[in-house]
């Protein structure tokens, strides 16, 4: 290997040299493309041989003994410009990764968490209660990049968590553009240059998307190695359809694509859409046949090896509902603009040259470069009778317009012209992507496959072998130039000592870190703060559980157990600037004890230069504990959670009842709550002595039973009565922890919410009588952002900003009309509000429900309006405030059942206060008692 390392860099340092190319950047790229002059070919089946090294004769058997030192060539080519054009992260490289401090603690934290869950935890990572603790994340729906962290893993032993991250992203540069090197050698005839295709494969790897995403701290969307090795074999299966081998590796690819980041498979299933039809167009379905069929073996190899992934995706969606995307999920925003294609990468050490004259909704990342856009046109203009050349051109222009986004934008112009995203925005799994730009690394790939054309057709009119190396040596600077990105922003992943503290002292507990947040990919519950992230991060130091946590998607649940319950709500409110007066300061102090000892939590630490005052002084008051550090901006407390008591009582109901009850429970239905699926979660904090627990339950029918879980084990099976009744079991010693215990109530059958009609039904003091139940929920953007309306346990709801509303008949229940005016925009929508009020006839029930912000438009005649059905609320100079109202139209104002809040959701019911459209059983009580 020495001796294969010294022949070629003496022959290619000799040319250098000769050039003058040696001591600057355009020497080293010279070093990377004339490497690239010995690759084999790709397929050894088309009978290709690749040119002879200079030094072939002076080292005999050369090529026998090293068939890939061309290969090895490019590769560390490649990497010798990743640790250039990265500057400055190679001299911070164990401390620092590349982002601003919003995603890259997180993408940092994936590989940590593979790892703690696989090898240390021997558990499922999709399933992490180290997060959200208790009710805990699935990660399905979240960008967990699986593959990195698997590959992560003997790094983090050898060299630690970050450097093995910088050591991740780099491979992701390199194998990028080797990827694109092969595809694009294979593509080219035998003749082509062997440095075209280095460079087709310098424009993919170092294009300036990829290091707008590094910036970011977007690790999964910078992993981008897998795309060209997957096209390359699905062209290698249709060329050669009798090869067994290239479907396999094509499935193999898209797997590793799904496993890295799950939209990029879904990028490649419409390029390969595009691609079939494209070919059997162009071929006849006749011929294409075989390859049709291979592709078909791809998918199912595909959908067999993600299934663990679809399946949880299917099950959960089926039960909460579609929440990949929200609306356009700012689809909007995130959208490329079409003078985008034209302007450099704000990262640009030039950038000032420009940057005020184009003003983007966002970052640009689809910067082509003038130079590819050049050797890309000229490939497309004078080959275009070659077919494949014609698909490469069909391809860009597709991801071109999807990249755009829902409409086109020209410096922030919106012209209302709809485009291809809107369709992919009604497709399942596909709409999961929010941000059209990120089609830009499908875009960077299709330019740099034309520009390779392009070079062949310009390299072939040179003559002389020094003229042609100078020429792609020439043309790679220019590339390089252009898309140029240092220095690189880096975030400080350094961890404060505490944590270290915290991570020495033995035990499975929680830490609260505050400001308190959680975040998904659309809204985030508690401060914005990007210190948030770094919380997370400093867990893969303590490796203890928290109360926070960021993920991708997740049902509406997740956030709301923490956003309604005492303390935490009042957290959420002081770090977000509001204010909490005495009297909930004294209760939240009452129930802090029971919260500690639910959470387990052992320490709470202050990012104090991120807290307003106020909040510090709340968590010295209510919470309390023993200071044990203050160094740095960082302030921790040492608390000793109370101990479990000998007799726990859960009064279903009532607000402290909240942190124990996880997924399927239905909002108070008066002094009971009802179980609304067939498998249920309870969490109680207990002592692990053998317990009795007595269960007040009531089914809504007959044959009901009732299955308990403890911490997975099962405790016995109940037959319910369907009237109140008590009901006592032993929990046994074997089946309980000391601290958090979870159980699951898994019942025999559901019971439809129209059956069940028992309670008060009666509206206010209006004297009308609801025929069915409604529930209705308001909660602006800070805790919650929605407007439920729930009829029989069916969300019918608009749910759009401002006032929601539906109108229903007292007598069957049925919905008449609806309606949603967004009073925040204009005072025209407060006039349609006003007019929609004004044409219900009387009599009618009418449910109103304000989602986000409804106050900034609102005028007199609204409200005036809104008191026809009862109402007495005024939002006028209540920004964010909540409004939820059940009334009758021609009632008199203040008779209508109504709340008003700016804390937290308010929500105000008849009936059964049921959020699902089936019921399995009511619980009044759920009483634990030691028993010695």
């Amino acid at each position: 290997m020495a001796r294969l390392t010294l022949a070629i860099l003496h022959q290619q340092g000799r040319k250098a040299n000769r050039m003058g190319f040696a001591d600057n950047l355009s020497g080293w790229i010279y070093y990377g493309v004339t490497c690239s002059l010995s690759l084999r070919p790709v397929d050894q089946s088309l009978g290709r041989s690749g040119p002879k090294l200079d030094n072939e004769e002076e080292y005999p058997g050369l090529r026998k003994r090293f068939p890939w030192r061309g290969d090895i060539a490019v590769l560390g080519s490649y990497l010798l410009l990743t640790v250039i054009l990265t500057y400055p992260l190679v001299f911070h490289f164990t401390s620092h990764v590349p982002g601003d401090g919003s995603d890259d603690p997180a993408l940092v934290w994936n590989l940590w968490w593979v790892k703690h869950a696989l090898v240390d935890l021997r558990t499922n990572p999709l399933i992490c209660d180290f997060m959200f603790y208790p009710i805990g994340i699935d990660l399905t729906f979240y960008t967990l990049t699986i593959v990195n962290g698997l590959a992560s893993v003997p790094l983090q032993s050898v060299v630690g968590l970050v450097a093995g991250s910088n050591v991740i992203l780099f491979l992701t540069f390199v194998l990028s553009g080797y990827g694109a090197y092969l595809l694009v050698k294979y593509l080219l005839p035998p003749e082509a240059h062997p440095s075209i295709a280095f460079i087709s494969g310098l424009i993919y790897a170092f294009s300036s998307n990829r290091f707008i995403y590094a910036s970011l701290g977007q690790f999964n969307i910078a992993s981008t190695q897998w795309i060209p090795f997957y096209i390359l074999f699905v062209i290698k299966t249709r060329r050669r359809p009798g090869r067994l081998r290239y479907p396999l590796l094509a499935a193999l690819f898209l797997l590793l694509n799904g496993y890295t980041e799950f939209t990029y498979a879904s990028f490649l299933i419409i390029f390969t859409f595009v691609y079939v039809l494209y070919w059997l167009t162009a071929d006849g379905w006749r011929q294409s046949l075989p390859f049709v069929r291979n592709l078909a073996l791809v998918a199912i190899i595909f959908l067999f090896g993600m299934s663990p992934i679809l399946y949880r995706m299917v099950r959960v969606m089926a039960v909460e509902g579609d929440f990949l995307v929200e609306g356009l999920g700012f689809a909007n925003v995130f959208s490329a603009d079409l003078l985008g294609f034209l302007v450099p990468s704000h990262l640009h050490p030039l950038r000032d040259l420009w940057r005020r004259r184009f003003h983007f909704s966002y970052l640009n990342f689809v910067f082509i470069g003038y130079t590819v856009l050049v050797l890309a046109a000229c490939g497309a203009t004078r080959l275009l009778k070659d077919r494949t050349v014609r698909f490469w051109v069909l391809a860009a222009v597709t991801f071109s317009l999807i990249a755009l986004g829902p409409t086109l934008r020209i410096n922030r112009r919106e012209l209302d012209l709809p485009l291809p995203f809107d369709l992919l925005q009604a497709l399942p799994f596909f709409k999961g992507n929010r941000y059209p730009s990120r089609y830009s690394v499908m875009l960077a790939l299709c330019w740099a496959t034309l520009a390779g054309y392009g070079l062949h057709r310009l390299s072939g009119s040179l003559k002389g072998k020094s003229r042609r190396w100078a020429f792609a040596a020439s043309i790679a600077s220019l590339i390089l130039i252009e898309h140029l990105s240092v220095p690189l922003p880096l975030s400080d992943m350094r961890v404060p000592d505490i944590y270290q503290t915290v991570a020495a002292e033995e035990g499975d507990f929680s830490v609260l870190e505050i400001p308190l947040a959680w975040r998904n990919g659309f809204r985030v519950t508690g401060t914005k703060d990007p210190v948030i992230m770094f919380e997370q991060f400093y867990q893969t130091t303590h490796e203890k559980r928290i109360v926070g946590g960021n993920t991708s998607r997740n049902p509406e649940f997740s956030f709301q157990y923490f956003t309604e319950a005492p303390v935490i709500n009042s957290i959420i409110a002081l770090e977000t600037g509001h204010e909490v007066d005495q009297e909930t300061w004294q209760h939240d102090k009452e129930l802090a004890p029971s919260l500690l000892r639910l959470l387990n939590v052992r320490y709470v630490i202050l990012h104090t230069d991120e807290i307003p005052r106020p909040l510090h002084n709340y968590v010295s008051s209510v919470i309390g504990g023993e200071e044990v550090y203050d160094q740095g901006g960082i302030v921790a407390y040492s608390v000793t959670p109370p101990p479990p008591q000998r007799e726990t009582v859960i009064d279903l109901g009532t607000d402290a009842a909240h942190l124990n009850l996880g997924e399927g429970w239905s909002e108070s239905g008066g002094e009971h709550m009802w179980a609304q699926r067939k498998e249920t979660r309870l969490f109680v904090s207990l002592p692990r002595r053998r317990q009795q627990m007595t269960l007040r339950v009531m089914a809504p029918g007959p044959d009901q039973t009732l299955e308990i879980v403890l911490n997975g084990k099962f405790v016995t099976r109940l037959d319910l009565s369907s009237a109140w009744q008590e009901y006592r079991v032993t929990l046994p010693v074997d089946c309980l922890k000391d601290g958090l215990n979870e159980f699951h109530f898994r019942f025999g059958r559901l019971f439809p919410a129209e059956e069940i009609q028992d309670g008060d039904y009666v509206i206010g003091d209006t004297g009308v009588t609801a025929a069915a139940n409604i529930l209705v929920k308001s909660a602006g953007e800070e805790v919650g952002d929605f407007g439920h309306i729930y009829v029989d346990g069916r969300n019918l709801s608009p749910d759009e900003r401002g006032y929601n509303m539906v109108v229903l008949d007292p007598r069957s229940g049925l919905v008449e009309s609806a309606g949603h005016f967004d009073t925040f925009a204009s005072e025209e929508q407060s006039q349609l509000l006003a007019d929609f009020l004004a044409t219900i006839p009387a009599g009618k029930i009418v449910a109103v429900a304000v989602e986000d912000e409804a106050s900034l438009h609102l005028t007199e005649e609204a409200v005036r309006a809104l008191g026809s059905i009862g109402a007495t609320g005024d939002l006028r100079g209540r920004f964010r405030w909540e409004h939820a109202v059940i009334g009758v139209k021609g009632a008199i104002p203040g008779q209508a059942l109504e709340r008003m809040g700016v804390l937290q959701p308010v929500s105000v019911g008849v009936g059964q206060g049921l959020t699902e459209p089936t019921a399995a059983a009511a619980f009044d009580h759920i009483i634990f008692q030691a028993v010695d």
